[in-house]
């Protein structure tokens, strides 16, 4: 008993995602999509059934998407179901369970710990023979899905229009359909929580809302109460406000700073860095106002104060009626409250409609202003591309098979990934023979009007490293930061050491071609301290120009130089091919099918000709440690 206890304690503890479910009977899908649309974005249901959309199925339903939902259906003239599921849920449909004449949808959802098949079903208000055979299939699939996913728990849920006095409460009347619905019922075990509903109740919280737009059914809302909340801590991400900076104070801030006493005393690189970033850092909370957003923050930039009070009116005129219905009031208070409710939803989605229209009025007509291709153009776009959440990154394939759900979870997969692939075996592998060379290069030195210039060059729109120092405030203030610096960077060469917090690096995982669910397919992006980079730059500057100045690089060398390209190379080859066309010579090439590598003879030739070495070389450099 102890074990058991234990296993569903690791078990509770693991299924870390309570899932939100809801339903409604929308009453056509067309009518009432901006009211669909506005609850996926407010209230972002992980899976959002809807039934009776009444639509012909379209060749093309993509106009029906919704960013950051999958839309699965199954539409059909005058019934049809469909669900829109969030991106981070890892599920399947499930078309074998599904028939062609009836409106079923049905769907397999896998958290990770629990599987769960979702059946979604609509019944119209057909004859007793054609509901008898919707009951016999759905019987029928039931134990087909229990046989192929005997751990997976069957939630069946829609609008059967199904009338029983002893189990669908109010109805005093009892019909076909209510006698077969409740006989599937029992048969599957299966516990009517509220009047539309079928789940398991140790399992599902079940409430009721009112409707959506035009709709006259409740809206339906389930969570799996099995599942602890998602305690993961969200965190914030700072913005700060540069055109509202002060300056000139921070500048003055940063030229009459005591940095020698405090950031220089331990003579320890390392401790200066930190010391250094953390006075920038001081300095940028006292000038530049900054504000903390939360990254679960739900963004409505339409959504505006007539909006709300629509809302609170339609769920308001919602809650008075249900309480004279429950009530059993007069006859006329009940209609009176019934008139009210009915009218809250039209008023309410016209106010909806009417405040996204606006708003997308203004975008479009702020947009028209710019030039096609500007700066502020792409910017605005970008921004209204934002107001919409972006998929995460969806559930990973582990090597063992099994998912990576959580955000912890998949940034070790990712850490191991590149970790693996970033090893270099080089222990057995001897250091090249380089060329005798009658010149040596001097120390290097490190000047401050080095380093205010390549700070005075740094490009403001480039993402700054875990230290949180922009290039907007190095670059704004590099007459006063210069001198700190270059103190710092000739520490560091002295000291022959590279600093603790210039090895950190916030990895990004890009994907690439294939499918996103592959961790293979994505490449990480290391981004890094942006004083090292500064340095880095200074360094370079002073290498190439010794190289440069002694000639100690081909001619023929176009990667990685100034003022040359790729493409440069790629251009003298080919001259080299048409001259030997001309000249009637040869100009041979080499492949191997199964690596796709070509190896081109004469690109050898250009690369060792009037070379003053008899074979390429790299000129290794090598940094303190």
């Amino acid at each position: 008993m102890k074990k058991a206890q234990r296993r569903k304690k690791v078990k509770k503890r693991l299924h870390f995602l309570p899932v939100m479910v809801h339903l409604i009977n929308i009453r056509g899908l067309h009518s009432n999509i901006d009211p669909v649309y506005h609850h996926l974005e407010t209230v972002k249901p992980h899976l959002f059934f809807l039934t009776e959309t009444q639509i012909k199925c379209p060749a093309d339903a993509t106009y029906l998407n919704y960013p950051c939902y999958s839309l699965e259906h199954k539409f059909k003239e005058h019934a049809g179901v469909c669900v829109y599921v969030r991106n981070n849920i890892c599920y399947k449909r499930l078309r074998c369970f599904e028939a062609t004449g009836f409106s079923t949808l049905w769907v397999l959802v896998d958290t990770g710990v629990d599987k769960t098949v979702y059946a979604c079903v609509y019944r119209s208000h057909s004859g007793d023979q054609e509901t008898t055979r919707l009951f016999d299939h759905l019987t029928e699939m039931a134990d087909k899905a229990q046989q192929r996913y005997p751990t997976a728990e069957l939630v069946f849920l829609g609008d059967f229009n199904a009338h029983h006095e002893q189990w669908l409460f109010p109805y005093e009347k009892t019909c076909h359909a209510g006698r077969e619905a409740r006989k599937f019922a029992l048969a599957l075990d299966l516990t009517q929580m509220v009047q539309v509903a079928n789940t398991d109740p140790d399992r599902h919280s079940v409430s009721v809302s009112a409707p959506l737009g035009s709709s006259d059914h409740c809206l339906v809302k389930s969570i799996s109460t099995a599942s602890p909340p998602d305690n993961c801590l969200r965190g914030t991400r700072r913005v700060w406000r540069y055109e509202l900076a002060d300056w000139e104070e921070m500048r003055h801030f940063y030229a009459s700073f005591p940095w020698r006493q405090v950031g220089f005393s331990s003579g320890d690189p390392s401790c200066s860095a930190e010391a250094v970033a953390g006075v920038i850092r001081q300095g940028m909370e006292y000038f530049i106002p900054f504000s903390d957003i939360s990254l679960d923050h739900k963004s409505r930039p339409w959504y505006n104060a007539e909006c709300a009070h629509a809302e609170a009116l339609k769920e308001s005129a919602y809650k008075a009626w249900v309480q004279v219905r429950d009530a059993k009031a007069g006859a006329r208070r009940v209609r009176t409250r019934k008139k009210a409710f009915n009218s809250a939803p039209k008023s309410c989605k016209r106010i909806l409609q009417k405040a996204r229209f606006d708003h997308i009025r203004r975008i479009g007509a702020k947009l028209a202003s710019y030039p096609p291709g500007s700066k502020q153009f792409w910017s605005l776009s970008k921004a209204v591309e934002s107001n919409f959440c972006r998929p995460t990154l969806p559930p990973l394939q582990k090597p063992d098979g099994s998912l990576a759900h959580s955000a912890v979870e998949k940034a070790n997969l990712f850490a191991s990934l590149f970790a693996s692939n970033s090893r270099l075996d080089a222990s057995s592998t001897q250091p090249p023979s380089l060329p005798r060379c009658d010149s040596s290069m001097q120390e290097i030195t490190i000047h401050n009007k080095e380093v205010r210039r390549v700070l005075l060059n740094l490009d403001v729109n480039k993402t700054s490293g875990p230290d949180g120092l922009p290039a907007r405030v190095l670059k704004g203030c590099a007459p006063e930061l210069s001198p700190v610096l270059t103190r710092l960077y000739r520490l560091s060469l002295q000291t022959r050491t590279v600093l603790k917090s210039w090895k950190l690096a916030n990895v990004q995982p890009v994907p690439k071609k294939g499918s996103r669910v592959n961790p293979c397919n994505y490449r990480p992006i290391a981004i890094t301290s942006m004083l090292c980079k500064v340095m880095k730059k200074v360094l370079n500057s002073k290498l190439l120009n010794y190289l440069e100045d002694n000639e100690l690089l081909s001619d023929h060398q176009y990667g990685f130089r100034q003022g040359r390209s790729t493409g440069d190379l790629l251009v003298y080859v080919t001259h080299c091919w048409g001259e030997a066309i001309e000249k009637h010579g040869e100009a041979l090439a080499s492949g191997d099918d199964s690596t796709t590598k070509i190896e081109i003879n004469i690109v050898n030739e250009i690369l060792i000709k009037d070379c003053k070495f008899d074979m390429p070389y790299v000129l290794p450099v090598i940094l303190p440690t």
